[in-house]
Parts: structure tokens; sequence; C-alpha cells
């Protein structure tokens, strides 16, 4: 693949994955989620007019910045939110109130202006997009120096039955950051779950930064933090899947991973991160691909710039 046209194709990924903020989604019309004083979400019309249906929890107010959509102040602590929150969700899941509770979970994610932040509540993972709030994930790229074929990248083969996403490729290793949850301690149990490395290799992963976007699909407002890992693995490396989660691994080369993550084939987020790794170790060149700066930009979008 010419590098111009690659360079395209990889532009336009990294544009989808943050269409927010382009022409075509609900972003001017969208209003803050307020709690404690604190703007953690964004809320479009359609989670708007579902949540004024429970006024003694969510309600509408005037400030200096415009309408938000507060959360009541009699729900002063971590428990009362969370439970309040819950509560209204139950209820909208009960009579179909959003697609997105259609894949509740019985998993929860903090809530909070930031990872350094206390959090306000907790929320069943489905209904995060719906709210608009932020959410973490530890992602890791498992790579071998193959004597014959260099640096090759192991992909996953997602489950034909996950909810999310079925039979797509991803990163060797990835998961969400669950509630009681930390970064490494996720990236260390999805190692085990995903891809069968124990403890003792996949402490030896390294924290390798962050990719941030944004996106707006059927489900909501998609506000996502990855945090990203590499490690080596040696060439008679295995993986296996444990937990049923993926379908199976494929060991590819750096030219054949380029041409994968610009594809349809690949889960958008872990195709980030994939792409990230592409050009922190050097095979994405800014001499040979035109739109280097833009592309890296968008792969570490914050909404609070925009």
């Amino acid at each position: 693949m010419e590098n111009s046209s690659w360079s395209k194709k990889a532009l336009n990924f990294t544009k989808k994955l943050n269409n927010f903020i382009y022409p075509g989604t609900t972003r001017q019309s969208t209003i803050p989620l307020t709690v404690g004083g604190f703007n953690v979400g964004l809320i479009n019309k359609e989670a708007l007019t579902q949540l004024v249906k429970y006024p003694d929890v969510f309600k509408v107010v005037e400030g200096s910045g415009g309408k938000k959509l507060k959360l009541s102040d009699k729900f002063d602590d971590y428990d009362a939110r969370t439970s309040a929150v819950e509560g209204v969700l139950l209820e909208m899941k009960g009579r179909g109130g959003h697609v997105c509770l259609d894949g509740w979970r019985d998993e929860t994610y903090e809530v909070s202006i930031g990872p350094s932040h206390q959090s306000l509540f907790r929320v069943e993972r489905a209904a995060t997009s719906m709210l608009g709030v932020k959410t973490y994930g530890s992602h890791m790229n498992g790579y071998v120096n193959h004597p014959s074929r260099g640096v090759c990248l192991w992909i996953a083969r997602r489950s034909k039955t996950k909810a999310t996403f079925p039979y797509m490729l991803d990163n060797m290793v990835a998961g969400g950051i669950a509630s009681g949850v930390r970064v490494v301690g996720t990236m260390v149990k999805e190692c085990w779950e995903e891809a069968g490395i124990g403890g003792e290799l996949a402490g030896q992963a390294t924290p390798v930064g962050t990719i941030s976007y944004m996106y707006e699909n059927h489900l909501g407002i998609h506000q996502d933090v990855q945090y990203c890992f590499d490690l080596e693995l040696s060439v008679d490396f295995q993986p296996r899947a444990v937990d049923g989660e993926v379908d199976g691994f494929c060991l590819y080369t750096i030219d054949e991973v380029k041409e994968l993550v610009v594809s349809d084939d690949f889960k958008p987020n872990s195709a980030g991160v994939t792409l990230d790794f592409l050009i922190r170790k050097g095979f994405v060149s800014p001499d040979e691909v035109p739109d280097y700066n833009e592309i890296i930009q968008l792969l570490h979008f914050k909404y609070e710039d925009c």
C-alpha cells in the first residue's frame, strides 16, 4: 500500500474515532451532566428526553454557561448518588427506555472528573454512553522480534458471541477498568483471561502512555481513554483463550498490521492502540506519511481542548 494512500486511510480512521467533533453529530445540542458541582458527562437530546422523566433525581438547570442536567444535590455522597442513578437505570431498562441498556452487563465503572480525582459515583457500564461520561481501559500489544519476519504483533479475533464488535480483530489483550480494579490490575487480569498469560509474565509489560478519543453512535457519546502497554514475547510463545471471549490469535508482520488497522475488520479503539504502537516504534514515518501530525493529534484527543 502506497504511503500517501495509507496516510489518508489512517487519517480517515482517526477522524471516525473522533466523529463527535465533526458535523453530523449532536455536539451542538448536548448539555453537560453535572454531579456535585462538577461536569462529568455530556447528554444528547435522546438521553435527556428520558432522564428528565425522573425529576426527583435529574433536572435541567440554567447556569452562566447555559443549560445543564443536574443530579439532585440531595444525593450528596458516593453511595446515595450510586443508588439514585442505579434506580433510574433499572427502571429505564425495564421499559426499554434507551437502547444502550439492552446491553446491561452487571459491571460498573467509576465516574469522576478524571483518574486523579475522587469518584463521585459508580454506574452500570452499559449506561456510560448514554450519560456521556469518561471511561477507561487497559490494552496490551503483544509483540515478537521474529528472526526471519522481523517485529510481529499478536492480534486477537474476538468471539462471534461478543455483545459488541463480534468476530472483529482486537488487541492481544484489552479490557475496561471496572469498579474496584486499577489500571495495571486490569491488564494483568485480562492477560490471563484472554490470552493465557500468567501474572509473572504479564507483570513485565511496559506502560507506554494512553490514547484518547470521542465518538458518537446509536448507543450515545463515548469519551474513552485507553492505557497502553507493550509486552515483548518469545518466538515460541503461543497465546490461548481462557474465558471464551477470543476466537483465536494470529501473528502478523508489521506490513500486514499496517493494512489491518485501516481496514473495517478491526475493533476501532483497539485499532487506535495498534496504530499508536506503530507510530511509537517508528514504523510510521513523518517523512512518508503526510497526515502524520493530525493522526497523532486525533489519537490523543481531549474534548476540553476543542
